[in-house]
């Protein structure tokens, strides 16, 4: 019998952390004689904005939108590292989804809660508590007790939206800023905000909130190593893939002139779907002491 050794836990048992208080007990388990068992690894964990000036982020949308973001805050964790390995590309999940819902009309499969096309993998890393993180800083805040996991290779991770109270004011994600398009006449700007809040308002069907509130399937290429760092960035930049400003333009404004976004306008529905892709919002690796 070895405390030092960790048993793989199945993807559909990590799966019940969901239903435990951040910081609580995670995915993983000791085990003892267990032939498949790895050595139990710790390590620091950070999470941040992605390298850039510190300040207001610029960049144009793929519909034409200059975008600067004033604010952008994330609450960050938790976070499970799975062996898993990433689908071929961004969409695919979204895609499977669908075929799944219509597989299971007719002929429902038998299998573990929560546990879909991505297959049962196994958790070999988590940080099961949350931080703060201001996206638009480059400085990266320690997630307080680290990560733990086993010395084995992760090759995607998840992230899981939890609500957070503080500047995040009740959201997992908070942002505003002003997006801007034209010239002379026909220039138009849009001062914004809005926030994705992990509630049953992102349930449907074929995805209820325990499965809606995390983003999986997110590339990576972990080596866990004892006393290494894992380190979290976001680039709110992919938060805005595919929104268009021209409908909140027309919309009314609070007393201060700011539009809200929601699920029921374009820039709503494009960062509800964007702040949840596995691609092009975190960048996740490791450092090894």
């Amino acid at each position: 019998m070895t405390a030092a050794r960790l048993r793989l836990v199945p993807w559909s048992l990590a799966l019940l952390a969901g239903a435990l208080t951040l910081g609580g007990a995670g995915a993983l388990s000791t085990g003892c004689g267990d032939t498949t068992g790895q050595l139990r690894v710790a390590f620091a964990a950070r999470g941040g904005g992605f390298v850039h000036p510190d300040g207001p982020v610029r960049f144009t949308t793929s519909t034409g939108w200059s975008v600067t973001l004033t604010e952008a805050r994330a609450a960050l964790g938790p976070v499970y590292l799975n062996t898993l390995e990433p689908l071929a590309c961004e969409g695919c999940e979204a895609r499977a989804r669908v075929f799944e819902a219509l597989s299971d009309a007719l002929a429902p499969r038998a299998w573990a809660h929560g546990e879909s096309h991505l297959g049962a993998g196994q958790i070999v890393g988590q940080v099961t508590r949350q931080i703060e993180v201001d996206v638009l800083s480059p400085a990266l805040v320690d997630v307080p007790g680290g990560g733990d996991g086993i010395d084995a290779r992760a090759r995607t991770a998840e992230v899981w939206l939890f609500n957070r109270e503080g500047a995040m004011r009740g959201a997992a994600l908070r942002v505003a800023g002003v997006a801007a398009r034209g010239d002379g006449s026909d220039h138009v700007d849009v001062a914004f905000e809005g926030a994705l809040v992990a509630d049953a308002s992102l349930a449907t069907a074929q995805a209820p909130l325990d499965l809606a509130r995390r983003v999986r399937g997110i590339p990576v290429d972990v080596a866990l190593r004892a006393g290494g760092a894992l380190t979290v960035r976001i680039d709110p930049r992919g938060w805005f893939q595919g929104a268009d400003f021209s409908e909140l333009a027309t919309l009314p404004g609070d007393a201060r002139g700011v539009h809200g976004f929601s699920p029921d306008d374009n820039v709503g529905r494009a960062f509800l779907n964007a702040a949840r892709a596995s691609r092009g919002v975190y960048a996740i690796t490791f450092e090894a002491q």
